[in-house]
């Protein structure tokens, strides 16, 4: 039985355009064309937002760092976000080599060891799981529609279709990291152990 594809970028910025009354293109690659342009920039840019906030399937939990032959540990290319491990206070600051780890409590670029952390990367749109892909290109599309048109009537359409795509894209999380709002919850894990 043949499959559907998942969404590609092209279909994405093709359903931008066609929010705001615009013919859908065959490609991308062409430049030129100032409707096209927008909307691919707003959707790489809605693709950065949503996945700074980190999900199961762009990040990576105790993902260990070298430093260089100088101590340096530059941030890897195509992460949004880098939270330590353990007790360092670490922080992403500008060095000469690059963006770079930097040590807060000890206020040096310098590291010893190696730092394990927990890295959120910003993958290509086409490299997402597909209810990421959707709520993206939904979220994406409404803020396109909004300002190349400001249609209050559209926008509510389009912003019912973004809430289902968000629940989706949150039921998939939870599924995922295999949580739901009694398991791994502390707070409401407290009250289940309880002993009457």
């Amino acid at each position: 039985m043949p499959m559907i594809s998942v969404q590609t970028e092209l279909e994405a910025v093709n359903e931008m355009l066609m929010s705001i009354g615009q013919a859908p293109v065959n490609t991308l690659t062409v430049t030129g064309i100032k409707d096209v342009n927008i909307a691919r920039a707003r959707l790489k840019s809605m693709t950065r937002r949503v996945l700074t906030r980190g999900f199961n399937f762009n990040t990576d939990e105790n993902y260990p760092l070298q430093p260089d032959t100088d101590g340096i540990i530059l941030v890897p290319e195509g992460c949004l976000k880098i939270e330590s491990m353990d007790q360092n206070e670490l922080t992403q600051r500008r060095h000469a080599k690059g963006m770079a780890l930097f040590n807060k409590a000890d206020l040096t670029f310098v590291f010893t060891a190696p730092v394990s952390v927990k890295i959120v990367w910003a993958y290509q749109f086409e490299d997402l799981p597909e209810t990421a892909r959707c709520y993206i290109a939904t979220a994406a599309g409404r803020r396109f529609q909004s300002k190349a048109i400001g249609s209050e009537v559209l926008d509510r359409f389009e912003e019912e279709d973004e809430m289902k795509a968000w629940l989706l894209l949150e039921r998939d999380e939870r599924g995922s990291r295999k949580t739901n709002m009694f398991r791994g919850n502390a707070t409401l894990a407290g009250f289940g152990s309880r002993q009457y």
